[in-house]
């Protein structure tokens, strides 16, 4: 278990501390904080509720809910959802479970392990350790494999519920912007949970460079508005191929009904991207804003 509690701390700004650990993992060299800083913290948060939430932010409900599980174990904590977090709640509820002398206190704490995996760890990990394949930086991209490998031998250890885990059950679809409007479609594709794929600062560099557009300097809310602006046809087709390409990338990752649910929410978004790429008419909302 310590394995889980080591892995978390490695996805945290590097510190002399995460050269013994990676060495112990037998991980590539860490990387300077501006590469983390590339990598991880301005593209690749490490929170649960950017996953999961309907708005694609970290807060709300998802970390509510995360909150109000650590808070029935007494393990409270700041930023509750960090998947640093997450991963150390693992690494400590083993061995708490097995010196709890009650069996009935063990039976609660191993079903909260299971909870923990189910509800909030396997629900969004899969997607989000897919994002750092060909990321660039081989200690992540090592350490996304690493952890991703000790996750699904666990998923294999435990017998989980029979139905998805409730951000998954209670996501809301994609939207269509002939009838939602523009800004609300655009928030909706920017929301994994939402649009079944991960559109990161640097898909959306790529998405400029092959479609011959201009990709402004801002947020991605900003840049995908103004590319719709060039060419929304182009743009739209483009991201089909995305979401395709997702559909694909999730399919296997973590246990199947998890990976199943983000494989057919990319397919949707994919079938309706296509649509309006071969329509190409966008409503005026999605105009470029004003800077």
């Amino acid at each position: 278990m310590e394995l889980f509690r080591a892995l978390g701390t490695l996805i945290e700004s590097p510190s002399a501390e995460h050269a013994r650990a990676a060495a112990a993992l037998g991980l590539p060299a860490v990387p300077v904080p501006a590469e983390h800083d590339r990598v991880v913290a301005r593209q690749r948060y490490p929170y649960a509720s950017v996953y999961l939430g309907a708005e694609g932010m970290m807060g709300g409900e998802v970390l509510d809910r995360i909150g109000g599980f650590r808070r029935a174990l007494r393990t409270p904590g700041r930023e509750a959802d960090h998947l640093a977090s997450l991963l150390g709640l693992l690494a400590a509820l083993e061995p708490w479970r097995r010196d709890e002398p009650d069996p009935a206190g063990r039976a609660l704490l191993g079903q909260a392990r299971v909870t923990l995996v189910w509800e909030h760890l396997a629900s969004w990990t899969g997607p989000y350790l897919a994002t750092f394949e060909g990321c660039g930086a081989a200690f992540y991209e090592a350490w996304a494999s690493l952890l991703g490998e000790a996750l699904a031998r666990l998923e294999h250890e435990m017998t989980f519920p029979d139905r998805l885990p409730a951000a998954l059950r209670t996501a809301p679809g994609l939207g269509d912007p002939r009838r939602d409007g523009g800004a609300a479609f655009i928030a909706a594709l920017l929301a994994p949970a939402r649009s079944g794929m991960i559109l990161l600062r640097d898909d959306l560099v790529r998405l400029g460079n092959e479609g011959g557009l201009v990709c402004r300097a801002g947020e991605r809310r900003y840049v995908l508005n103004s590319f719709l602006a060039q060419d929304p046809g182009k743009t739209l087709e483009w991201l089909a191929g995305h979401s395709r390409r997702w559909r694909a990338r999730v399919a296997a990752a973590g246990p199947a009904p998890i990976a199943k649910w983000w494989s057919r929410r990319a397919a949707a978004t994919s079938r309706l991207l296509s649509e309006l790429a071969a329509e190409a008419r966008v409503p005026v909302t999605f105009a470029a804003p004003s800077p």
